[in-house]
């Protein structure tokens, strides 16, 4: 599809994909407006770019020529107002797809975990090598950068809504491949045949080893990567990010990096925002937020966070009452065996409670092998429960960075 249009709508802009491509978009020359349902520190950056960004539904998006949405915006009133009169309606997914066609070399990387770390690390190593690059990631990094000038693109290709498929990458990354987003594809069977779709498009692959992958052996001309052998001292924890590390530097290497430069940039590399973040303190306790929100992410946090501090409380957030229901048994195998866990209510995105399970029903489960188990559904809940420990983590892909960050403030104030 061609963009030839001098005003765009972008319905829920404040998303970090979104609001990136909305700035573009204004690079581009293109008068641009959004709308969202709250303000968020997202939409606050476009309106510092000249960016209208409305809350509600108004006549500002009248004269607009084309609609971009989110794959989470199925119907709605605004969406049937627009099509009324007759505007292009575009999922962010296609619009990402041809901003990408504008680079030379568009490095994808996908997984059900750790696509975010390991499209930053990329990103960074190639960032220090001097090379042309620019960034389209699900996740806040360092130096951002988006210039269709430059020679590399390195995006985060997300698998749900099926979104990845309408890459065309020269290089495929694939981190894992686990059950997720199953409301998008119905069956373990579906998803691994998007994985191997999204591969064999690309000139390079890049698979890191695992149980998860093996099925993608069948496949020729694909890279396997294993731990590296390179000596790093990185600040970024867990033997997932070790894993998460090997894989961009395969990538990297063969894109042409040396190992003193790929070396220094992972000892150099901070992290991104949410995972394993320390923000502050409250009641004497550090205070962490992780973007676990998968089993196999949780498990993977706990242990990482288990070594570090043995005296320790976990907040979990469960995201979506379907993944929860999807999960259910493999969320409290994992939680069950935290000794001092809160179990915060659900963050419900773009669900209803029909979708499946929710978090007072998990906490009720958990409950029969955990006594000690509480649950909460207010920051001021969770600060009568926090208990005087050397570090609390909040973890879940919802707003429980956002409760963290008000028993941080409160705490501080008090």
């Amino acid at each position: 599809m061609k963009y030839e249009f001098r005003s765009v709508l972008f319905l829920g802009i404040g998303g970090i994909s979104m609001y990136q491509l909305a700035l573009a978009f204004k690079d581009l020359g293109v008068k641009v407006v959004g709308y969202d349902i709250k303000e968020s520190k997202y939409t606050k950056i476009c309106v510092e770019h000249g960016i209208k960004v409305v809350h509600n539904f108004n006549k500002d998006f009248c004269g607009v020529d084309l609609c971009v949405k989110t794959g989470a915006v199925k119907s709605g009133r605004y969406l049937n107002n627009l099509k009324k009169r007759g505007v292009p309606i575009v999922d962010r997914a296609e619009v990402l797809s041809w901003f990408c066609s504008k680079f030379k070399q568009v490095i994808a990387v996908a997984g059900t975990h750790g696509k975010s770390t390991t499209a930053s690390l990329i990103y960074e190593i190639l960032r220090q090598d001097g090379r042309k690059v620019s960034c389209h990631i699900g996740a806040d990094v360092f130096a951002p950068r988006f210039n269709f000038g430059d020679d590399y693109l390195v995006v985060e290709a997300c698998e749900y809504n099926k979104s990845f498929l309408t890459l065309y990458p020269n290089v495929s990354v694939v981190t894992n491949v686990e059950a997720e987003h199953m409301d998008s594809y119905g069956s373990i069977f579906n998803l691994r045949n998007a994985f191997s779709t999204f591969l064999k498009r690309a000139e390079k692959r890049f698979v890191l080893l695992s149980q998860s992958t093996e099925f993608l052996k069948r496949f020729k001309n694909i890279e396997f990567v294993e731990m590296s052998n390179l000596k790093f001292d990185p600040k970024i924890k867990g033997e997932h990010n070790l894993k998460n590390i090997s894989l961009a530097t395969s990538v990297c290497s063969a894109l042409g990096v040396s190992e003193d430069t790929i070396i220094k940039a992972i000892n150099s590399f901070k992290g991104v925002p949410r995972r394993y973040e320390l923000i502050g303190k409250a009641k004497n306790s550090k205070v962490y937020i992780d973007y676990a929100h998968h089993p196999t992410e949780i498990k993977s946090f706990i242990e990482t966070f288990n070594k570090e501090y043995e005296d320790n409380q976990i907040i979990f957030q469960p995201h979506t009452f379907s993944r929860t229901k999807t999960f259910f048994k493999e969320f409290v195998e994992v939680l069950s065996k935290v000794e001092n866990l809160i179990v915060y209510k659900e963050y419900p995105a773009r669900e209803k409670k029909v979708a499946g399970k929710s978090a007072k029903e998990l906490y009720l489960e958990i409950k029969k092998y955990n006594p000690n188990v509480k649950y909460c559904a207010s920051m001021f809940s969770v600060l009568n429960y926090i208990d005087n420990v050397d570090a609390v983590a909040f973890v879940g892909a919802g707003d429980i960075n956002l409760v963290a960050e008000k028993v941080v403030k409160y705490c501080k104030n008090v």
